[in-house]
């Protein structure tokens, strides 16, 4: 019952748009990529509110998150990056702040609960989950949190997981002369399915 005002919003702004007029619905607060090709077609990230973005490693995930990370860390907001396996190595990321990136590496099978807590403490506005386990019910408990800590949450994985309520879906599909290749698969109140190229530059 709780999604039925969304959904109705949701459905007032596609008449909305059909008719041809401006559409209602208010926009959700969003927290900058950084990334002008990504803010101009999904708006950037929902916040409070979860994102998933899906692509193998080596893919360009981080590329896509880094210049958000970058721009809270020279602001002097802390962020803070929960690595299920301990792969991640922050000190390699460009133009980083680190004084204000929290890395947390609790084990796969604590990942998911860090990144709640994390999200829910109201101390960071971002909190990353890097290649946790499938998130299960937990997926819905990270987005309560992330709603109560008024915290963007990317879960950066290589498989999408569809009981997670994301606001924002996007996949990568590949490097090209032009960045990277981008699904987006979900976006609230906009089209899904399209591709865009997201530009590095």
């Amino acid at each position: 019952m709780s999604s039925c005002p969304a959904t109705l919003q949701e459905l007032r702004s596609a008449i909305a748009r059909l008719e041809g007029r401006p559409s209602t619905a208010p926009k959700q607060p969003v927290l900058s990529s950084g990334l002008e090709d990504l803010d101009r077609a999904v708006r950037g990230w929902p916040s409070p509110g979860v994102s998933e973005v899906v692509g193998r490693t080596g893919s360009g995930r981080l590329s896509l998150i880094l210049p958000t990370l970058q721009r809270l860390t020279r602001l002097g907001r802390p962020v803070a990056v929960v690595d299920a396996f301990g792969l991640a190595y922050p000190p390699g990321w460009r133009k980083l702040s680190l004084e204000h990136v929290l890395v947390v590496q609790p084990g796969p099978e604590r990942a998911a609960w860090a990144a709640e807590q994390l999200a829910a403490s109201g101390a960071v506005p971002l909190v990353v989950l890097m290649d946790g386990p499938r998130l299960g019910r937990g997926g819905p408990r990270i987005q309560r949190a992330a709603e109560r800590g008024g915290c963007s949450v990317l879960i950066l994985s290589e498989r999408s997981e569809r009981a997670l309520p994301a606001a924002l879906r996007l996949q990568l599909r590949g490097r090209g002369a032009r960045g990277l290749k981008v699904q987006v698969n979900r976006v609230r109140g906009m089209p899904a399915g399209r591709e865009i190229w997201v530009g590095m530059g």
